[in-house]
């Protein structure tokens, strides 16, 4: 009886513990559950956080550069439609010249055919071939008319078989001029699109360009990376030249870099910013020309740098010895290549507005050891 007493006590006691400890759990659970939720949405929000934070990291130059380049996709594009365009008209205008011949030289050798077949038929009549070789008078006559007889005979099938060559190829060349207009079609339609497409992009840099221009901050940013690509390019002069020992030596006087246009829009050296209202250093001069025009070489020397560079865009940098460099920044395209020797004004590139450029034209400098000194002193 006693020991039913304690059994029982155990059991109640055990039920009393689990009726307590059972809910706590639960509600622990639960606690955990939502701290765990909690921390998720954290990480979350702090992923979009580093999300955002990386766009705001690319820079207006990033942007710029990155329209630039595919600009110059475009256009590389353009012109590779442009010159099958060119080839395919003159290959149609050789194909249809070779149609007409053909059709000429077809129309002459029916005529001749047609010719020896009314002859044959108004002076031979019903009279066949074999009439002719039996109507021989001796084995002599026989064998002359025969000879005679063959050779014609030969004759008409040549002529027929050059015929019907000439109408084979005749086929085969109308053929390949219908492959061709179809094909010219096509890319005609290629290029209106790549022309549209390079608008498109042209417009939206200079939306961005106009963007930029109305908001202080976003310039300044701008300005400020201009001026870290040019201390830049004055380390990578120095070692180059430290390290260079070929470089073709100049004259020491220079000549214009853009022949036929000497108009300057911007000089050299510190400026009062008209947006910022800070003084701003201007490493170079600012020649206006057009897109396109001839960059020459200001004087004889090694080109030790030909691509791209920040906010210079396209840029090309002249050695010429002895501590002496130039500089040819916004360029459209190059006609040199790093490594070439160059002579004083030899065509190096064409003008441009690609990089920190609101327009055509040619950013030039002259450095000394790397640094950026006057060019007046020197053109």
């Amino acid at each position: 009886m006693r020991r039913l007493r304690s059994g029982l006590a155990v059991f109640l006691s055990l039920v009393l513990l689990i009726g307590v400890i059972f809910p706590v759990y639960a509600d622990n659970v639960q606690e955990q559950q939502r701290k765990l939720q909690d921390v998720n949405r954290q990480i979350d929000q702090q992923r979009s956080n580093v999300n955002q934070a990386k766009k705001k990291e690319k820079t207006v130059i990033g942007q710029i550069s990155g329209l630039d380049q595919d600009i110059n996709k475009t256009e590389a594009e353009i012109k590779q439609i442009d010159e099958r365009i060119a080839f395919l008209e003159k290959s149609i205008a050789k194909t249809e010249e070779d149609i007409k011949v053909s059709e000429e030289a077809l129309a002459e050798q029916s005529d001749i055919l047609s010719e020896r077949l009314v002859f044959i038929y108004e002076e031979g009549g019903d009279v066949s071939y074999l009439e002719v070789l039996l109507s021989a008078t001796d084995i002599k006559e026989f064998l002359t008319r025969y000879d005679f007889l063959n050779m014609i005979v030969e004759q008409d099938v040549e002529l027929i078989k050059e015929i019907n060559k000439e109408k084979k190829e005749l086929a085969l060349k109308k053929c390949d001029l219908e492959i061709k207009q179809k094909e010219l079609m096509n890319i005609q339609t290629s290029q209106i699109s790549q022309k549209e497409i390079l608008d498109s992009q042209k417009e939206e840099k200079q939306k961005l360009l106009g963007n930029v221009r109305q908001e202080k901050k976003a310039l300044e940013q701008a300005l400020d990376e201009l001026e870290r690509t040019s201390r830049q390019l004055e380390t990578i002069i120095r070692q180059y030249q430290s390290g260079s020992t070929g470089s073709q030596v100049g004259t020491g006087v220079f000549t214009w870099p853009t022949p036929g246009y000497t108009q300057r829009t911007s000089p050299y050296g510190m400026r009062l910013h008209p947006i910022l209202g800070e003084r701003r250093m201007h490493t170079g001069i600012d020649i206006k020309a057009p897109m396109g025009a001839t960059i020459v070489a200001a004087d004889s020397g090694t080109v030790m740098f030909a691509g791209w560079m920040s906010g210079y865009g396209q840029v090309i940098i002249i050695d010429h010895a002895n501590g002496l460099s130039t500089l040819y920044a916004h360029q459209s395209s190059f006609l040199v290549s790093k490594g070439t020797n160059v002579s004083k004004g030899q065509a190096i590139g064409k003008v441009g507005s690609t990089g920190w450029s609101t327009g055509p034209h040619l950013h030039f400098e002259v450095r000394i050891n790397g640094t950026p000194t006057n060019p007046a002193g020197y053109v």
